[in-house]
């Protein structure tokens, strides 16, 4: 069945809306790709054609950035991301050769590594974000990195989530990736920072006019921010995005020394998930002991030597 669209008197002439419906109307789109790889990129198209993705932009405006920050809003699931991305690389060929856009808009584009995730962000750089980025983005990394879920389920948390099981905080997360129903514990940083939040109805993430995100919506925010305020050049030198902080929640996790079945069980992941985010913090910790071995041994040789030499 053909996907349903909205009235057209809704794309509004010169977005990137515009040339997306263009695109799927064109004999390239209809005659030239596989029925079964159009159906795929309908629905990411779908999804791209919005206000709240990239439809909305001018095409004179878009650009390799904004396209990143809307991939990055797929970062939860990388299959769509990938997909998401290839669309939109095939419409930029169909459109660049008929001045539908003035420039590539893909270029440097990338996706989710296929072993899991972005890089975690190192412990520095959560400080400086919590620190100095604006306040809603900076709410936003410290719930990530306590509660180690995934943006689609950050923007949806609420007060109303909130329970308290044995007499410790923590909220009831339904995950909007795999369904799966969880109740995470708080730490008690996070409790204290929590205690400085003003209650209200609805969601604890807001956008600075108070409504609601998307997670789309919060990958371009903290992007752009991150992209030009002077105050976080190190987290745009890093290159870091919001879902790295999934991965920077297991490795705090494993450091404190928390076992991987823990931590599985805290945060919803599976254990090779978990295995994957915290191979840094594994490697770190047994290259260190490594280093500490070797000094060890040197240091025990010395005497002998030295007794050699005096002979």
């Amino acid at each position: 069945m053909p996907r349903a669209r909205r009235p057209a008197a809704r794309i509004q002439p010169g977005t990137f809306a515009s040339v997306i419906r263009d695109f799927q109307m064109s004999p390239d789109y209809r005659d030239g790709i596989a029925a079964s790889t159009r159906k795929n990129y309908d629905a990411v198209l779908a999804i791209a054609e919005t206000h709240e993705g990239l439809g909305g932009i001018p095409v004179e405006v878009i650009r390799p950035a904004l396209v990143q920050a809307f991939l990055d809003g797929l970062a939860d699931t990388p299959g769509k991301q990938k997909i998401a991305r290839t669309a939109i690389k095939s419409l930029e060929r169909w459109a660049l050769v008929r001045d539908r856009l003035m420039f590539p808009i893909s270029t440097g584009t990338y996706c989710v590594a296929s072993e899991g995730g972005h890089d975690p962000w190192s412990f520095e750089h959560v400080a400086l974000a919590e620190r100095l980025a604006r306040p809603d983005l900076a709410r936003v990394v410290t719930l990530a990195v306590h509660t180690g879920q995934r943006g689609s389920d950050i923007v949806r948390m609420r007060p109303n989530d909130l329970e308290t099981q044995h007499g410790h905080p923590g909220i009831n997360v339904v995950q909007k990736k795999t369904g799966r129903r969880l109740w995470i514990p708080f730490t008690a940083e996070l409790v204290t920072a929590m205690a400085t939040w003003e209650r209200q109805p609805g969601p604890f993430v807001r956008k600075p006019d108070g409504s609601a995100y998307t997670r789309e919506q919060l990958s371009w925010a903290w992007n752009d921010q991150r992209d030009n305020d002077p105050n976080l050049a190190p987290l745009k030198e890093a290159g870091l995005v919001l879902h790295g902080l999934r991965a920077t929640a297991v490795v705090r996790a494993r450091k404190a020394g928390a076992t991987p079945l823990q931590i599985a069980s805290m945060y919803g992941m599976s254990e090779p998930m978990v295995a994957r985010y915290s191979r840094l913090a594994d490697q770190t910790e047994m290259a260190l002991a490594a280093v500490h071995f070797l000094d060890r041994t040197a240091a025990e040789r010395l005497p002998q030597t030295k007794t050699k030499r005096g002979r």
